[in-house]
């Protein structure tokens, strides 16, 4: 069972408040003067392993989803049926997902109801990773190194992770 999403990331650090013992005063975040830059990702959290395959994208276009989903067979070449999870955005009932959807008839989709992202636990991986990577970062003004600390911390997902079951609730 794989657990579908989309999450987006942004070049300007988050700003709320920092943990810190008492009497330590707030580090500054710098923000940049350029403009609020994102980056884009596609990713498969695995229910039983928790490895997290991912992709970072210009843009999420029906098109591209529609290639992510055709190379989840390459992925898991020895399962008989892939179930996968995701929410009701219109570009999963896009006709050129459906179309990628046909040619591989052991991807199996599982719609989330309406408006319900606590239902889907790729979403607490997203949180995941804003928590450790994004949140008060300091690369606002280094775009290019900002990704490569979010891709970092993808990778290091991907060959499973028994703390972010436990974290996305998959686990105890």
């Amino acid at each position: 069972m794989l657990y579908e999403d989309e999450a987006t990331f942004y070049r300007q650090p988050t700003q709320a408040c920092l943990w810190a013992y008492m009497g330590r005063r707030q580090p500054r975040m710098s923000y940049s003067h350029r403009s609020n830059t994102r980056m884009r990702v596609i990713g498969y959290l695995n229910a039983i392993t928790g490895a997290v395959k991912s992709e970072d994208v210009s843009r999420v276009s029906a098109s591209r989803l529609a290639r992510s989903v055709s190379e989840l067979s390459e992925t898991y070449p020895r399962l008989d049926t892939i179930y996968v999870v995701w929410d009701n955005w219109p570009v999963h009932k896009h006709h050129k997902v459906l179309a990628a959807l046909e040619k591989q008839p052991r991807v199996e989709v599982l719609l989330l109801p309406t408006y319900s992202p606590w239902l889907n636990p790729i979403e607490k991986c997203w949180r995941w990773v804003k928590q450790r990577v994004t949140h008060a970062h300091p690369w606002s003004d280094d775009f290019s190194e900002f990704k490569q600390q979010v891709r970092e911390e993808l990778d290091a997902l991907s060959q499973g992770s028994k703390e972010l079951l436990i974290y996305a609730g998959l686990s105890h």
